[in-house]
Parts: structure tokens; sequence; C-alpha cells
């Protein structure tokens, strides 16, 4: 077993690619491997026994008599590179540019010294070929900064030419910024003119539905169809016009970022079967609205108001949109926040439009033969934003829209 193990280590030994050369306190070799003769042409028995200086140069033999004497003195571990380099002596005289690594070990009480050495010939043509390839590198270098300067030049021109072009965008611009302040003076103008048309509106609306709901309540006894038909159009058209003057005075009313929330504590519950009772007005022949797990526990700590303006603008869309004889379904859900989701069979939002739905007036070109203002869905956004919440919609033209509304269930100020 001792024998294989020696083979082993040996095969080891001369498979190495550095060449390894170990030598006794006296400077003679022991012992070296295969790459050793590659690199100096000796055969192993040529070497195995003679001194150290046997493979450098005669000139060197001096000054390595005394640094290997110092090593064995002051023994340590020098790593290959770092400018270890020496010259060796090639068995046909030739001189080899060799690099070095030492160490030293005792074995049985005597000192042995290890090299380490790797022929660096190659290594040096290398870097002779990039020297002579610096030194043209180094001739277009100065040819191309002749020429970069002659750029920069041109450059720092162009620049001057460049600050003039900016002071004079910046001049556009403030003449664009003063046209967009103007423009949003212009926005709010006609923000207010809504508001105070919708101000004169209400107060006769108001009356007319008062007395279309006396009107009714006249006529129950003597049950005249006719009259309790167009008492009820009277009513359907006054709460739809009701329902957009709302929309535009809730509008001018929180365009400003003084608007202050009115918070109260209710039942979503309640606040959702008394919006069905209003939207049943307005339902079309067939329609009908589902109100499906509602959890009458549910209470909210909102602007009870905003809340209901929000349902409703998409309660009445769903309505508005869906055809004769469909359901309209509201389902609600309670975890951390409020789901509410409102869900219709109407003819859905075409792909293309489904971006814009939010924005301000934009309507989808499916549904411009069905009056409508286009600002129910904006004032939607822009409340549940302002309100921590959010909605989305999602929709398949012909098939339907589904609405789903995320409240908290306490308002908190920011």
């Amino acid at each position: 077993m001792v024998k294989s193990d020696q083979v082993f280590y040996k095969i080891c030994f001369d498979s190495l690619v550095e060449g390894i050369c170990i030598a006794n306190q006296e400077g003679r070799i022991v012992m070296i491997n295969s790459a050793i003769e590659e690199i100096f042409g000796y055969k192993k028995r040529e070497l195995i026994g003679q001194k150290i200086e046997f493979l450098i140069p005669k000139s060197l033999h001096k000054a390595h008599f005394e640094h290997f004497n110092t090593y064995v003195k002051f023994p340590k571990k020098y790593k290959k590179g770092k400018g270890r380099e020496f010259f060796g002596m090639h068995k046909n005289g030739s001189i080899l540019d060799l690099e070095i690594g030492l160490n030293h070990f005792i074995h049985e009480g005597a000192f042995f010294a290890k090299a380490v050495i790797s022929d660096i010939r190659t290594r040096k043509q290398s870097e002779i070929q990039i020297k002579e390839k610096n030194k043209i590198l180094e001739k277009e270098v100065k040819q191309q900064t002749v020429q970069l300067i002659r750029v920069v030049t041109d450059l720092e021109r162009s620049n001057l030419k460049l600050k003039e072009e900016i002071k004079e965008r910046i001049l556009a611009e403030k003449s664009a910024k003063k046209a967009f302040e103007k423009e949003k003076e212009l926005n709010a103008m006609q923000t207010k003119f809504m508001s105070l048309a919708s101000h004169e509106f209400k107060t006769p609306l108001s009356g007319i539905l008062t007395s279309a709901s006396l009107i009714d309540k006249y006529n129950e006894i003597n049950s005249k169809e006719k009259i309790h038909a167009h008492t009820r159009t009277i009513k359907t058209l006054v709460n739809q016009l009701n329902s957009i003057l709302d929309d535009f005075l809730f509008l001018e009313k929180t365009e400003s970022d003084n608007y202050f929330f009115q918070l109260s504590r209710f039942k979503i519950c309640e606040l959702l079967n008394r919006l069905i009772e209003d939207a049943n007005i307005i339902l079309k022949e067939g329609q009908r609205i589902e109100l499906e797990t509602c959890q009458e526990s549910i209470e909210l700590m909102q602007d009870r108001k905003v809340i209901d303006i929000i349902i409703r603008n998409v309660l009445y869309n769903a309505i508005k949109y869906s055809e004769k004889d469909s359901t309209i379904k509201i389902k609600t859900e309670k975890s951390k926040n409020l789901k509410i989701a409102i869900i219709d069979q109407g003819i859905g939002i075409p792909v293309d439009a489904q971006e814009f739905i939010f924005d301000r007036f934009y309507r989808a070109k499916n549904v411009l033969h069905i009056k409508g203002t286009g600002i129910g869905l904006n004032i939607v956004k822009k409340h549940m934003e302002k309100l921590n919440g959010s909605v989305e919609v999602k929709s398949e033209e012909y098939k339907g829209t589904t609405v789903t509304i995320k409240l908290p269930l306490v308002h908190k100020v920011n």
C-alpha cells in the first residue's frame, strides 16, 4: 500500500505543468519533476546531485550563492510573480527567462528548499510586442488628440448656439405657462358658471317634483293610468336632472382644496337599500336590482353624501347602459376595507375606450346615442382618491361591466 502511494505521488509530482526543483541545505539538487527537464533540456540523471548554480549563467553564480545562503539562514515563503524573475541556462547554452516561487520544509531534521519555476519566454515576447504596439498607439493617440481638440472647439461653438436656443425656449415656456394659467382660470370660470346654472334650475325642478308627487297621490284612488304614467315620467325626468345637477354642484364644491368631509357613522346596507329604492323610478321595463351578501352590521365613518354620490353614479350608469329585462347585482364584502361591486349585463365598454373612462366629459363611441354628461366616473375616481379608496372597472363589450369600489371603513384625515 505504501509503495502504491509513492507511485501515485510521483505521478502527481511529474504531471505538474510548472517545474519543481528541490535542493538540500548545501544547494544540491535532490529532486526534480518532468517540467524541469522540459525547461532546461537536461535529463533527471544529469541534474540530481548538481549544485543549483548548474542551471544559472556563470556570470550570476556568485550572486546566486549569496542569495541561497541567506535564504537558508532566513527562510520564508516567496510567491511567484511580483518581479521574482531570473535568468536560467538551457543545456544548449541559451539564456532562459524564468519566474520563481520559493518555499522550504524540514524532513527528518534536514532543511530543504523548494523552487517552483516557470518559463516566461512567451510572456516576455508578448510584453515586447505590447510595448511596440503601445508606441504605435501613443502616436495614434497624439493624432487623435489633435483631432479631438478640433472637435471640442466645434462643440464649444455649438454649445454657445444651443445656449441661445435654450434661452429662447425658456421664454417660450414662460409664455406657454402664462397661457396655461389663463386656461385654468377659464376652467374655473366654467365650473362656477355650471354651479350658478345648476342652482337656478334646482328650485323650479324641486317644485315640479313636489307637484308631480301630489298629482300622483291625489289620483291613487281613481287609478287613472294615463295620469299616473305621466307623473311617473315627470318624476323620472326630474330625478335624472337632479342627479346631473347634484353632480355639477358637488363637482364645483370639491374642485377646491378647501372642501371638508362631513363625517358621520352610518350603515352601508341602509344607504344601498335607499339608493335602490330611489333608482326603481328610473328602471327600464323588466329591469331589476338585486342586493346580495350585505351584512346589516357593516358601518362606515365617512361622508355619507360623498358615498351616496359615488355609488349612485355607478348604479345609474349600470341602469342606463343595460337593456330591458336585465338584472343589476350589488355585492358587498368586508375585510380591512369595504368592497362594493356593481355588476350589470349592459353594452359594455370597448377595449380602446377603457383607458379614458375616468376622463372628464369622455364618452365611448358606443354610448353617444344615449344621453349623458361624461362626468360620472370622473367624479367617482376623484373622490375615491380623496377617500384613500380605489375604483376598478372590468368590462367586455356586449357582455357587461363590473365596477368595484374599495372604501376604508373609517375616513382618515391626511
